[in-house]
């Protein structure tokens, strides 16, 4: 009886493998977007007929509408959904898959493109795609010039250690022209790199370059408090050149920054130029603030000796807080 019931039981569980897929099954599949033309596209999940039914409709793009069964084409291994759009796919668009699956495999094959694979992990009940890190395009020159300003712009302005050295600039020169002359130097250096890391002539490891950064913070506030304590050095003498050299290190921070979001290769050359505008604008947006700030306190009636208290105690943790980042960030190279 105990045997007959097991048999039972075990033929249960086996048929119930073939049968309709329950709400949320394990695994991750295969699948391909492909673009077959302006505007017209092929989604295709690679996965056994039995799996097939955890393959529902995707919920595209407003813009986008099914060419035939918006419930695909179901063949023994593959299921397959054709659509078009109106205007071609682009990376501010996203699709968005409710299929019972864990995620998604994705090879993204924009025409003139290389494929670019991604996984995507389920969210919720559905698995997203960005298609910006598919590398899909911006759709228009004047698009993908804005989108790479404000990309420069963001970065620059949450880059905390790149800000920290402009800072470190702006309280060692004191002279406006001069100022003009650091500033361009740290720009042409950073510029320079940027374009050599992004076409690929230059390659270094990110953690040695984040470390450098960190470095060259260190090396500023050293430079201030051996000033403010009387000595002299070419970094007063000559802050521009310092400011060149460093910023050579500091475009290939930009380069990391700039590859990790992801350059369609038809766009190169306007995000080099757009991503490096928008990094001017950001930088220049923190100048004229801590200026601003800079001449209000110049206005308030504190006594010198709380002046100089207080920049002492600016400067070392701004020396501090570096010196954290060096040691942590040099760590990161052999871990």
């Amino acid at each position: 009886m105990v045997r007959a019931f097991a048999l039972f039981f075990l033929t249960a569980l086996l048929f119930a493998g073939v049968g309709p897929v329950r709400a949320h099954t394990l695994g991750v599949d295969r699948a391909d977007l492909i673009e077959m033309g302006p505007g017209q596209y092929r989604l295709v999940s690679k996965v056994p007929r039995r799996i097939s039914p955890a393959i529902v409709s995707p919920i595209l793009p407003d813009k986008c509408e099914f060419i035939g069964n918006p419930n695909g084409e179901r063949g023994s291994y593959a299921v397959t959904f054709n659509f078009s759009c109106t205007t071609s796919l682009t990376a501010t668009d996203q699709v968005s898959l409710p299929w019972k699956r864990e995620g998604v495999l994705l090879s993204a094959h924009w025409q003139g493109q290389k494929p670019v694979t991604r996984l995507a992990k389920r969210e919720g009940a559905t698995i997203t795609l960005h298609l910006d890190e598919w590398l899909a395009g911006s759709g228009s020159s004047l698009r993908a010039a804005k989108r790479y300003t404000v990309l420069g712009v963001e970065h620059i302005l949450a880059g905390l250690d790149h800000l920290l050295f402009v800072f470190a600039l702006l309280f060692i020169v004191n002279r406006r022209w001069l100022l003009v002359k650091t500033i361009t130097a740290f720009t042409i250096a950073h510029s320079i790199t940027l374009g050599l890391a992004t076409f690929g002539y230059v390659s270094l490891p990110s953690a040695p370059v984040e470390a450098t950064i960190a470095l060259s913070i260190v090396f500023l506030a050293s430079e201030i408090i051996s000033h403010m304590r009387g000595g002299s050095s070419l970094t007063y003498r000559a802050p521009w050149m310092v400011a060149f050299v460093f910023g050579l290190l500091h475009g290939l921070g930009f380069a990391g920054a700039l590859s990790e979001i992801g350059l369609p290769p038809q766009e190169v050359p306007i995000a080099l130029l757009f991503f490096n505008i928008g990094v001017e604008i950001g930088q220049l947006i923190f100048v004229a603030a801590i200026l601003a700030i800079g001449w209000f306190l110049q206005k308030l009636p504190i006594p010198n000796h709380l002046r100089t208290g207080a920049q002492y105690l600016l400067i070392y943790a701004l020396g501090t807080m570096s010196a954290y980042w060096l040691v942590e960030r040099t760590l990161n190279i052999f871990a």
